[in-house]
C-alpha cells in the first residue's frame, strides 16, 4: 500500500498548487472539481471506466482524495465501475 500512496502523492502533486499533506483540505491544496475530476481519468487509466463524480463532494482532504483515488484504481483493475 505504501507504493501506491507515493505515487498518488506523485499524480496529485501534478494538480495541486500548493504544497499539501494528508490532512490538507483540498482548496488549500488548489485542487478544485476539474483537477479532480483529471485525476480520477489518470488513476483509472482505461477509457471505458465509469468514474461516479458524485462521490467528489465527500471529498474534503487530501487523505479523502488518496481513499478515493486508490478505491477507484482497484476496481478499475478488477474489471469494476466506481
Amino acid at each position: 500500500m505504501s507504493d501506491t500512496i507515493v505515487d498518488l502523492d506523485a499524480i496529485i502533486a501534478r494538480y495541486a498548487t500548493f504544497d499539501f499533506d494528508d490532512s490538507t483540505p483540498l482548496l488549500d491544496a488548489g485542487l478544485e472539481s476539474l483537477a479532480l475530476l483529471r485525476l480520477a481519468v489518470d488513476v483509472a487509466a482505461d477509457d471505458d471506466a465509469e468514474i461516479d463524480a458524485t462521490r467528489l463532494v465527500d471529498l474534503h482532504t487530501v487523505a479523502d482524495l488518496k481513499h478515493w483515488l486508490a478505491d477507484l484504481a482497484a476496481t478499475v483493475q478488477n474489471g469494476g465501475t466506481r
